[in-house]
């Protein structure tokens, strides 16, 4: 009997196992292929393009700092494998340490290949297209095509590997960029969960896989799936103007806004605001909370006045109110304060993503993800827990416990993995 019930509890276990691997599957997670053929026939690449000589070139430009106008830089000198293949600072650094214009950080060039959108506001479409950005950026690398082909001339040795990767000695700005981009190509990595989505039902550990069905439930995988878990699609984020959408039901967010409007018509009749007078921000906090209530105030406050200091919020909602950021003709927030309360951190450089339509960002690869900190676009939150918390509340408009966080982080740190050497001479 003992021994039946053991049995009946390992089959219930492996048919839970699959079940979560096959709803893993479904919702469009894949494994890193293991070998080149399988990568190549992911990608749909011609045999040339990962071959020995053309991913041994691009990975000598990969390190080659004569492709900046200073000889000071390289690509892998903001692309640290240590650091998950970005470089841990909130903000890029490049020509002459200048920051990016719009605060933007340096995204994760591991496991982009999978990518189909490349760059913050996803402009570019191929790794080749993506290599050339960089390069030529006045605050990056800051060098002309014509420039990075003459530093390239200037080292006779690449002569023969041009000639060995490309059947000729001709050097180009096109073939720098299309060897460079065969290198990234291979920069994958695998870990025990690439195992399990294979089968291997014993990969993950208990916590691992209650992490990754809640990155599953909690609708994670909307966005990051892939093999990347990321980098497929544009995104809007936030999805909403104010916080008070993530922190109440639509109902509740209406009847507040509903009480707010009577709030000021009774106010603009009776001109009872403008004939008391308020000796400090205490006695207007005293008059706010009789007519709305503690809590009504406190959402009031934190949901759509959020960005104002405390002290001048309340004056802010008695006097201004919604036109203090929305134009009173068309309702439109003008691009500039939209940029500064829309996201729930400072959003530094005020960068709102693809232009049209705005805030459109490229879903960022998860993999490698617990050591590619700063997060979001510029780096404006430090920790991995901070971050996940933020996204559930604000793209799923959901609570989470510390305790599912905690797991979504276990399960991030299974899908982080090791190199994988694809080509070989």
């Amino acid at each position: 009997m003992k021994y039946l019930i053991l049995t009946i509890m390992l089959v219930s276990s492996i048919v839970a196992n699959d079940k979560l691997r096959q709803s893993a599957l479904y919702y469009g997670l894949k494994a890193v292929p293991k070998d080149l053929a399988s990568l190549q026939k992911e990608l749909d690449l011609d045999k040339g393009e990962l071959s020995f000589e053309k991913v041994s070139l691009g990975k000598k430009l990969f390190y080659d700092k004569n492709l900046s106008l200073g000889r000071d830089i390289s690509c892998a000198s903001c692309h640290n494998f240590q650091k998950g293949g970005a470089d841990g600072l909130s903000t890029a650094i490049g020509h002459k340490n200048q920051e990016n214009p719009f605060h933007l950080n340096t995204p994760t060039v591991l496991n982009t290949a999978f990518s189909k959108q490349y760059f913050w506001n996803g402009r570019s479409d191929s790794l080749q297209d993506q290599a050339k950005g960089p390069l030529q950026a006045k605050f990056e690398m800051a060098i002309t095509p014509k420039l990075a082909e003459q530093r390239i001339k200037e080292n006779k040795a690449y002569e023969k590997m041009f000639l060995d990767a490309f059947g000729t000695k001709e050097i180009s700005f096109d073939k720098i960029a299309s060897a460079i981009s065969s290198y990234e190509k291979t920069l994958l990595t695998r870990g025990k969960f690439d195992r399990f989505l294979e089968g291997d039902l014993k990969a993950l550990n208990k916590k691992e896989k209650e992490g990754l069905n809640l990155f599953i439930t909690k609708s994670c995988v909307g966005c990051h799936n892939g093999i990347g878990l990321g980098g497929q699609n544009l995104r809007r984020f936030p999805l909403v103007h104010h916080k008070i959408w993530s922190m109440k039901t639509i109902d509740e967010v209406n009847s507040l806004k509903k009480k707010y409007n009577a709030f000021l018509v009774n106010l603009n009749e009776s001109k009872k605001y403008y004939k008391m007078e308020f000796n400090d921000n205490k006695s207007l906090i005293a008059f706010l909370e009789k007519s709305f209530g503690k809590e009504d105030l406190k959402l009031l406050r934190e949901g759509f006045f959020h960005l104002y200091p405390e002290q001048i919020a309340y004056k802010e909602i008695v006097s201004k109110a919604c036109i203090s950021c929305h134009d009173k003709r068309n309702n439109e927030v003008d691009r500039d304060k939209l940029a500064k309360i829309v996201f729930p951190f400072e959003n530094k450089g005020g960068f709102l993503g693809k232009d049209d339509p705005q805030r459109y960002f490229r879903v960022p690869l998860l993999r490698n993800v617990v050591k590619t900190n700063p997060y979001f676009h510029n780096g404006g939150i430090k920790k991995l827990e901070e971050a996940i918390k933020i996204m559930v509340q604000h793209q799923h408009r959901t609570k989470i416990t510390d305790d599912e966080v905690e797991k979504l982080v276990v399960f991030l740190k299974a899908v982080d993995g090791e190199f994988v050497e694809y080509v070989r001479e």
